[in-house]
């Protein structure tokens, strides 16, 4: 029997390489003799470079760059077969870069992701997937654009610090593009990301997401407000959707380096190659911390399941819980489980969640191998 292993990240409990060791600890219980293909899966997130790497067999490099209030520290990327390099923004302008009490929404700027893009660019790298999610910034991706070689001015003809944050997208009265790195103009660059959110407005980056990087309500209308005086410097006015993710570095990526936007969760498995591996396989198993509604809307599990069907291959999924909605998974699916045992404290079921993955796959395996029919 063949199973190919395809999950998403389980937050704040297993990124998807290690839902892929539990799923394959328990396959091998039931059934050692298993053909088992491992293919970790991100939506463009935090997790995206290593499930990349994996799931394409690139490498990993690293390159020290700063973080999203200038602290140095080293980054990591994949170089794909091929020479595409895949970028997480969060590597260099994550939240999970800073402790809870130290964020600075106003301060928070994505100038080491322009150091570390500056840095491919520099080795030989044109072909460029960068992952937006887990921003700490809302800067509307100002700062990496200073990496790149971008001048802004103040009201009196004032050259501004480079990593400026959202706080002061405000003061920038003219924007000099013109010192953009050339290589840039000869770069394929491939946004990946699942978020729909516009630039500004009630439903932009700043409205929608700041309060989470530690935004109060004063800020985030700061914010929302330079966001809309940044977008006008480029004649846009910051409704097209998807411009918002990761603080409105969509709407850099798009709008001024000629970025195309797509489905996170179909660009992996693009690079993946997964429409070529699954062919031939029994079942394929995938997952993510909780499905519900949104899950049903065409998240990563869905986009595995309905490309797996493509194929012929019925798709199982083991989620760490199903909410509210998930009952509108049914027709995406074989089947659908959460590896929940009931109500608990949210800390033990995150520490138990490696080894629940391992006993519904091994009584999973148990089930179908059951069947004489399979």
């Amino acid at each position: 029997m063949k199973f190919v292993l395809a999950p998403d990240s389980f937050k704040n409990a297993l990124r998807s390489p290690e839902v892929c060791a539990a799923l394959t600890d328990g396959i091998r219980m039931a059934q050692p003799e298993a053909e088992i293909l491992a293919i970790p899966l991100a939506d463009g997130g935090e997790g995206t470079v290593r499930a990349a790497a994996l799931a394409a067999e690139g490498v990993l490099e690293q390159y020290e760059t700063s973080g999203p209030l200038g602290a140095p520290l080293t980054a990591e990327t994949a170089r794909l077969p091929g020479g595409v390099a895949v970028v997480e923004m969060a590597s260099a302008a994550g939240l999970e870069l800073l402790s809870p009490d130290g964020c600075a929404p106003l301060e928070a700027t994505t100038f080491g992701v322009g150091l570390l893009l500056r840095q491919l660019l520099d080795s030989g790298c044109r072909d460029f997937v960068i992952g937006l999610g887990g921003s700490a910034t809302t800067d509307g991706g100002a700062g990496m654009l200073q990496a790149l070689g971008a001048r802004f001015y103040d009201d009196a003809g004032r050259l501004l610090p480079e990593g400026i944050g959202g706080g002061g997208l405000s003061a920038i009265r003219r924007a000099d593009l013109s010192g953009l790195l050339p290589e840039l103009a000869a770069s394929r660059i491939r946004i990946a990301s699942d978020v729909t959110n516009p630039l500004t407005g009630p439903q932009g980056a700043a409205a929608v997401f700041a309060p989470q990087k530690g935004a109060s309500a004063a800020e985030a209308e700061l914010l929302d407000t330079g966001l809309r005086h940044y977008a006008a410097l480029f004649g846009d006015d910051g409704s097209r959707p998807g411009d918002g993710a990761a603080g409105g570095m969509g709407f850099a990526l798009r709008k001024l380096l000629h970025g195309r936007p797509e489905s996170g969760a179909e660009l992996l498995l693009e690079l993946a190659g997964f429409d070529r591996r699954v062919v031939g396989a029994d079942f394929v198993i995938t997952g993510e911390g909780r499905s519900d509604s949104q899950s049903a809307a065409g998240k990563l599990c869905v986009t595995v399941a309905r490309r797996a069907a493509r194929a012929g291959v019925p798709t199982i999924l083991c989620s760490g819980s199903l909410g509210p909605g998930s009952e509108l998974l049914e027709t995406e699916f074989a089947a659908c489980f959460s590896c929940s045992i009931g109500p608990e404290p949210l800390e033990e079921a995150l520490a138990a969640t490696r080894e629940r993955l391992t006993r519904f796959s091994r009584n999973l395996t148990r089930l179908l191998t059951s069947n004489p029919s399979r």
